[in-house]
């Protein structure tokens, strides 16, 4: 798996998001720019898996806390829901109820 295909493995909770975890943090952050870009529909699908509690909302905030954080990840489109998701000390805890908001306001 290159940096890439992590990437895509972590952003989307993939199965092996582990084994991409442990790549993407061996790998360097070059200056390339975003190799990967977050879409509204792989975030709704990520809310969607949480509201099914397949996704815990520590796994969420972590994993919207780590894209934030990422030079190599494109999140321009959703901007407004990471910042949301990984700033609970300004948007208030992440609970269910506003995870149901979020997938509402991005689906409609």
């Amino acid at each position: 798996m290159n940096r890439a295909q992590a990437l895509a493995e972590f952003v989307t909770f993939g199965k092996h998001k582990d084994e991409a975890i442990s790549i993407i943090v061996a790998s360097t952050i070059d200056n390339q720019g975003p190799i990967y870009v977050l879409t509204l529909a792989t975030v709704l699908d990520v809310l969607t898996r949480c509201q099914a509690d397949e996704i815990d909302l520590d796994d969420l905030e972590l994993w919207a806390n780590v894209i934030e954080s990422r030079t190599d990840i494109d999140y321009s489109a959703v901007e407004g829901v990471i910042y949301a998701l990984s700033n609970s000390e300004q948007m208030g805890e992440l609970d269910k109820s506003k995870v149901t908001k979020l997938v509402e306001l991005l689906a409609s």
